[in-house]
């Protein structure tokens, strides 16, 4: 009990570090840990578990999920002075990526434009995330359950499945994790830079501001409130400003408004439920073989984690009321209950957090419970897969992409995820134009002059209420307006791929 009492008094936590290393400017930037000493099984831990995210690298084939292949293209457009989709006709801006990450990648792309040096440097970073993870669970529970919580954070499925992909929620873990500690040390310029380095990696960062202002609003502190508070604020205005200005819209404000499109009170309550019920059992799959992962159990499972952990929320606020780590999970909860959206990878950032909220409301059964929680996710999720080739290695349409690469060029390809496609089919690339006619339609492929409209049949693009929402019926629209036979020629099929290929009249 010494020891948990000792590792709750935040207040005298400092780095481990060399002499003289305290009096470096940047020291105040760092997660704080206790005076102890580090033992030296914690350090052969931490390494197997950076060993283990490294050994998944790449868990997915570049470009998969789009976002990766944007935030690669940001960074090399920011090398070359401008901010653009550069594989467009035109050079669009890239107002739908926050520039945060592009801008940390940006000096890897003034050394070199492969591929395969971002998914190392991305690997590399997210290695670092069950560090940072024991580092700061380590300021709030003994070193044990540290240790165990650095481990679940690394052979997490969740985090393993994003191993050496370029996207944005390494980066995004590892500033949330530094916000939670200096806000939790006092720190409100530090918790003002974070801030704003979060908003800036990803406008769900906005989740994370009431961890970052509450606890000076308590301690009433209204100059701390204004320093924590307006560097992030400053970040957004400036971002949301130059998207305005170039596309005369913002990207996030206009997605939100699309999912609720009519109906928006009934929606609000539609997307929580199912939001829960994906996550929960997201969460609960993690901890099952693969073979009981359809089902209810997972969601059972995910459910019963997720009531232990509004217990240790509940009884972390009543410990201390202003816990920044509290408030940081109840801006996720409020953000997912209304985003209609639904990516596993937005749990990623969330992981230490969750087994943070875990570890308090199993209280005294926090050690052997985590204990084995590891040994299920261990046994049942990561071992099987370590060593196993991985089931996103290949595009999934790479016959359909070996065929669009060898047509004659000039050729402008339409899709609908035309980053994607056009990447690996090596082609410029537009996005599917929305259309109220087939007519329209078409006239509008010819004005931008398309020569190849792509159709990838169960296109999977993580809505909520995915069959019902106007993204999908536009997609619907679209796809039927091919079958238009006075206006469009089929001229390839991949039947295996799901895939067709249309070329306008």
């Amino acid at each position: 009990m010494a020891e948990r009492s000792k590792a709750h008094d935040w207040k005298s936590c400092r780095v481990n570090s060399p002499p003289g290393f305290e009096s470096l400017p940047f020291r105040r930037f760092l997660i704080f840990t206790p005076r102890s000493a580090v033992p030296a099984r914690s350090w052969l831990v931490l390494a197997a578990c950076a060993l283990l995210v490294l050994a998944f690298a790449p868990a997915q084939y570049f470009g998969r999920q789009q976002d990766d292949l944007l935030y690669y293209l940001g960074a090399r457009a920011l090398a070359s002075g401008r901010y653009c989709l550069e594989t467009s006709p035109g050079c669009p801006p890239l107002a739908m990526i926050n520039p945060g990450w592009p801008m940390i990648l940006a000096p890897l792309a003034m050394i070199t434009d492969r591929p395969a040096a971002f998914q190392a440097f991305a690997a590399l970073l997210l290695a670092v995330a069950p560090l940072a993870a024991w580092a700061w669970l380590r300021s709030r529970f003994d070193e044990t359950t540290a240790l165990l919580g650095a481990a679940l954070t690394a052979s997490s499925p969740l985090l393993l499945g994003q191993s050496g992909v370029p996207m944005s929620e390494a980066p995004f873990l590892l500033v949330l994790i530094a916000l939670i500690a200096a806000a939790q040390t006092g720190r409100a310029a530090a918790a003002g830079a974070l801030g704003a380095a979060l908003i800036l990696l990803r406008t769900a960062g906005a989740a994370a501001l009431p961890a970052a202002v509450i606890p000076f609003l308590i301690a009433r502190r209204p100059n701390k409130v204004a320093t924590a508070a307006l560097p992030p604020l400053a970040a957004y205005g400036l971002w949301s400003a130059w998207s305005w200005s170039r596309t005369r819209g913002i990207d996030k404000i206009s997605l939100l408004a699309t999912t609720y499109h009519g109906g928006a009170l009934f929606k609000t309550s539609t997307v929580a439920v199912a939001n829960a019920r994906y996550y929960a059992s997201t969460w609960g799959e993690c901890f099952l073989p693969a073979r009981l992962a359809d089902g209810p159990l997972p969601l059972a499972v995910g459910a019963a984690l997720g009531a232990l952990a509004a217990a240790g929320l509940v009884r972390a606020l009543r410990r201390r009321r202003d816990d920044p780590a509290a408030w940081t999970v109840l801006g996720f909860v409020v953000l997912h209950a209304l985003w209609g959206w639904q990516y596993e990878r937005y749990l990623l950032p969330l992981i230490p957090l969750l087994i943070w909220a875990l570890a308090e409301g199993l209280g005294r059964a926090a050690k052997p419970a985590l204990a084995a929680l590891l040994a299920l996710q261990l046994g049942a999720q990561t071992l099987p897969r370590l060593g196993r080739p991985s089931p996103y290695s290949r595009p999934e349409l790479e016959r359909t992409y070996a065929w669009l690469s060898d047509r004659p060029r000039p050729a402008l390809l339409a899709s609908a995820e035309n980053v994607r496609d056009g990447w690996y089919a090596e082609l410029p690339n537009v996005a599917l134009p929305d259309e109220e006619s087939p007519e329209a339609f078409a006239a509008r492929l010819k004005d931008e002059r398309v020569s190849y409209v792509l159709r990838q049949d169960a296109l999977d693009v993580g809505l909520t209420a995915d069959p019902g929402s106007s993204l999908r019926r536009g997609l619907e629209h679209a796809y039927g307006y091919l079958n238009d036979a006075r206006l469009f020629r089929k001229v390839h099929e991949e039947p295996a791929e799901r895939a067709e290929i249309y070329a306008p009249l």
